[in-house]
């Protein structure tokens, strides 16, 4: 009948979501591929829906004198039936993959600024190097242009003063 087969096709569909979807944290299990680690692992280990029964328990049969900062907290959302101390859509693991995502990211980042900075440092010493070769190429041109004028007027004039003489 209609009424059984919207039962079970009801009832396939819970199954699959509590299969595929984290009961604490509404995560599902597309959230931990290619993470460190597993849905099953979070699910178990991370979220796992007795460790936060017991803890329910816990703080309902201890003396609240004895409470620590954040068994007081839960204790409070427990007693006014609020679920902000659940973690929705949120996972530690998760976390701790982008942080050390960043983490290499940086690295990457900081080996290639080292890397440019190698290169410039290597460009720089070459332009100063051209720069003093040039300067001596401008040095030697004009000793050369000069030496070449004083060469020039002597020849024309002819009447120039010649270094044995001016000695003597």
């Amino acid at each position: 009948s209609n009424a059984e087969y919207g039962k079970q096709w009801y009832q396939r569909r819970v199954r699959e979501i509590l299969r595929n979807t984290c009961f604490i944290c509404s995560l599902e299990r597309g959230a931990f591929d290619n993470k460190t680690v597993s849905f099953e692992e979070h699910f178990r280990m991370e979220h796992n829906l007795w460790h936060y029964l017991y803890f329910i328990v816990l703080i309902k049969v201890k003396d609240p004198t004895e409470f620590t900062g954040p068994e007081s907290y839960v204790y409070e959302q427990v007693k006014n039936k609020k679920l902000d101390w659940f973690p929705r859509m949120r996972a530690m693991s998760l976390f701790s993959d982008e942080a050390e995502n960043d983490q290499n990211e940086f690295r990457d980042f900081k080996v290639s600024l080292e890397g440019i900075k190698k290169v410039m440092d290597g460009l720089s010493g070459q332009l100063n190097e051209l720069k003093d070769q040039m300067t001596q190429q401008r040095k030697q041109k004009q000793r050369t242009s000069l030496l070449g004028g004083i060469t020039a007027s002597q020849s024309v004039g002819g009447g120039g003063v010649s270094m044995s003489s001016a000695t003597t």
